[in-house]
C-alpha cells in the first residue's frame, strides 16, 4: 500500500517511494540517490544524483535530510526548529511535496531554494 506522506522520525530508503492520493504523482528516492517528483515526466528533484546519501528522513524537529551511510546530512530542507509538536511532509494531488509544522506550510517543492532542482 502506498502512502503520500511522511510524519516524525519516517524515513525512505532508495527504491521508497511517495504517491499522491490521486495517483497522478510519485516522489522517488531512486537509486542513483536523487528524490524526484514525478507525473508524466519529472518535475521536480533534490539534485543529489550521484551522491552516496542512503535514507531521507523526516526530523522530529521538522527538517526533511538526506544522509549519507556516515550519517552526515547531505541535503536538507532547512527547516528545523525544537520542540514543534507535529511534522509532516506531503505529496499533494498537484505534485507538490509540502512540509508542515504544527499544521503551517513551511517549506514546499514549488518554493524550493536554489539548492533545489526544479525541473521543466
Amino acid at each position: 500500500m502506498s502512502r503520500n506522506y511522511m510524519s516524525r522520525h519516517d524515513e525512505l530508503r532508495r527504491g521508497d517511494y511517495l504517491m499522491s492520493n490521486n495517483g497522478q504523482w510519485k516522489a522517488v528516492f531512486q537509486d542513483d540517490a536523487n528524490f524526484v517528483i514525478y507525473g508524466w515526466k519529472p518535475v521536480w528533484a533534490s539534485d543529489t544524483s550521484g551522491s552516496d546519501v542512503v535514507r531521507l528522513c523526516m526530523q522530529a524537529d521538522c527538517n526533511l535530510v538526506m544522509y549519507n551511510q556516515c550519517d552526515t546530512a547531505e541535503w536538507h530542507t532547512n527547516s528545523a526548529k525544537p520542540s514543534c509538536n507535529m511534522c509532516c511532509l506531503h505529496l499533494t494531488d498537484d505534485g507538490n511535496l509540502v512540509l508542515y509544522r504544527n499544521s503551517k506550510e513551511i517549506w514546499s517543492s514549488g518554493s524550493a531554494s536554489s539548492s533545489m532542482k526544479q525541473c521543466f
